[in-house]
């Protein structure tokens, strides 16, 4: 099996890889074999997928909130005032042709879902909607469900996923975390066609991540709450909430800017 590495590789043909992943797919759903090549995320997570009893040909997620209690839920969650943010990074001004972006709980009830409506109205076949869990128990491996089951940025291309019916899509979800404690708050996620399994993703999805991070203390601070710490790097330091856009530069690139700073995305 090969480690961690990019879920759709520099200059691989997408038509062939996700040829090659339908044939091992196949082969560990029906031998329980895990054939060679594929990445260790996601040999492990078929294998919790496997035995969670998950159904290979369709995910099941369950939608036990009602609409008021799902709205009412999520105004009052950590990551209600992250809404807007991703809205206006991910969604808004062109950059999410193509894409939809879903935030979740920390169990991962989807939270929000919007982004190109063709593609929501697709991926709305499958259960991916607004209220539904799409926890690895329940809908095995896919990128928000499998960065919430290993804590950690995850990316899941085409038949990667353990559930046949989602072997359109691809994706790139990286978890939220409490910015004073470092508790997972949830996932941001983006879903969409091959592109959507691309390194720039990643790189993208990681930092709207930190915006998010970001606009959560700066909430807390307009609400009086003391400073709140980010972790960066195995280490603590205060940082002020920031103004963040996010520029992305063609297919080469894109730029974080938090304040007076700039983060490189390309």
């Amino acid at each position: 099996m090969h480690g961690n590495g990019p879920a759709w590789p520099a200059g691989s043909d997408p038509a062939a890889l996700t040829a090659s992943l339908r044939t091992a797919h196949e082969t560990f759903v029906t031998t329980g074999t895990l054939p060679r090549g594929i990445r260790t995320v996601v040999a492990d997570s078929w294998v919790r997928s496997a035995r969670s009893g998950v159904d290979p040909e369709s995910p099941a997620p369950t939608v036990d909130l009602t609409d008021a209690e799902l709205v009412a839920y999520r105004r009052n969650h950590p990551l209600g005032a992250a809404l807007p943010i991703v809205r206006r990074l991910l969604v808004e001004g062109g950059v999410g042709e193509g894409i939809v972006a879903a935030l979740t709980d920390e169990n991962g009830r989807l939270l929000w879902v919007d982004g190109d409506p063709a593609v929501r109205r697709q991926l709305d076949g499958v259960g991916f909607v607004e209220g539904a869990s799409w926890g690895e128990e329940q809908t095995g491996t896919n990128a928000p469900g499998t960065a919430l089951a290993t804590r950690t940025p995850v990316q899941v291309f085409a038949a990667e996923h353990f559930t046949r019916s989602v072997h359109p899509w691809s994706c790139t979800a990286a978890p939220v975390r409490d910015p004073s404690t470092g508790r997972v708050l949830g996932v941001l996620d983006v879903t969409g066609r091959d592109h959507l399994a691309s390194p720039l993703v990643l790189r993208l999805v990681t930092a709207t991540v930190m915006a998010v991070e970001l606009e959560i203390a700066a909430a807390r601070a307009a609400e009086g709450a003391p400073p709140r710490r980010f972790r960066e790097r195995g280490s603590t330091s205060v940082r002020p909430p920031e103004l963040a856009r996010l520029d992305v530069l063609g297919t080469a690139g894109g730029v974080l800017r938090l304040g007076v700073e700039a983060a490189a995305l390309g």
